[in-house]
């Protein structure tokens, strides 16, 4: 559909506003059909709304067909703009509901991956005390990269995530919540006498992960030749499982894979031990809802409430 001038928009009405809720829906799922459950909504219907928003705004907001679903730079700003009137409508419900003991509206969470394992992270926990207090709130979890978490928050597509170390943002507010255990592990049975250097001598490939210090460091330290990059823990202990590799993987993830794939601490490897900090971020410029101050509280309390979490803060506040 080609763009075409269109009349500028001078008022909006209760239908352009469900029109642009249909519309970010289709956006944040990736197109039409992957729509069809979070709207309820047969496949045609959406692209009639849509094709009534384009219209509407003189111009083409999505490029649709075989090739892929891909946002036109009109989508784009129609996108920010359905958002940022959401959130508007958030704090003008919130207000109005402000006399009442009632919280309502959507709340999209974002999660680093393989958090579940932890003991030491008590988000199922901080889930269902938010589900038992807050009911009525459309609760949308997502589970992404580090990176993708912190784009999505700053695009506002979440409203929360809780995601391992980051670049610094000023943009973004984070809390502390917990500390990740990595530990370099290797497929069992391994040679009890042969650490890192041994074993990448004899030809043991190296895990590495994009933008991962610790592994990359490791990798430079041992001289290592042969190297395989892995997108995400999954894919890291995927590798490690296959044998003739070594790699850092969180200590609960590795002990989850046991006895089905089991994998060993490399001997002597204790130096490579290390924690990575989680946090609960949110967006500096967008005020959160009561939805979002809930959960927040929720997660925050939870997790100061664990006495080994506790432990390691004090810890971490005296070094």
């Amino acid at each position: 559909m080609a763009a075409r001038k269109g009349a500028l928009v001078s008022e909006i009405t209760e239908a352009d506003l469900r029109l642009l809720r249909i519309f970010r829906a289709v956006a944040e799922s990736g197109g039409l059909s992957a729509a069809e459950a979070r709207l309820r909504m047969e496949r045609s219907t959406i692209s009639r709304h849509v094709q009534t928003l384009e219209t509407r705004l003189g111009g083409a907001l999505c490029l649709r067909g075989p090739a892929g679903f891909e946002l036109t730079e009109l989508g784009r700003t129609a996108l920010q703009a359905a958002i940022t009137a959401c959130d508007t409508l958030d704090q003008v419900r919130d207000q109005l509901n402000s006399t009442h003991d009632v919280v309502v509206g959507q709340l999209a969470l974002g999660l680093a991956d393989n958090c579940l394992t932890n003991s030491d992270a008590k988000i199922a926990e901080a889930i269902r005390q938010f589900r038992l207090r807050a009911p009525a709130v459309h609760l949308h979890i997502s589970v992404r990269p580090p990176v993708d978490l912190a784009a999505d928050l700053l695009t506002r597509h979440l409203h929360l995530a809780i995601g391992g170390p980051s670049v610094a943002d000023p943009r973004l507010e984070t809390h502390w919540l917990f500390i990740e255990e990595a530990k370099l592990y290797t497929a069992a049975p391994a040679d009890p006498e042969a650490d890192a250097a041994e074993l990448v001598g004899r030809g043991y490939a190296v895990v590495t992960r994009d933008r991962d210090r610790h592994s990359l460091a490791l990798a430079n330290r041992l001289g290592a030749e042969r190297c395989v990059v892995a997108s995400g823990l999954e894919a890291v202990a995927t590798l490690l499982a296959a044998g003739n590799c070594i790699g850092f993987l969180p200590t609960h993830l590795a002990r989850s894979l046991s006895p089905s794939k089991p994998l060993v601490e490399v001997p002597r490897s204790e130096e490579w031990i290390y924690g990575s900090d989680f946090s609960l971020i949110h967006g500096v410029a967008r005020p959160l809802s009561r939805a979002g101050h809930l959960m927040k509280d929720i997660l925050l309390a939870v997790h100061a409430a664990d006495p080994s979490a506790a432990d390691l803060e004090t810890a971490r506040s005296g070094s």
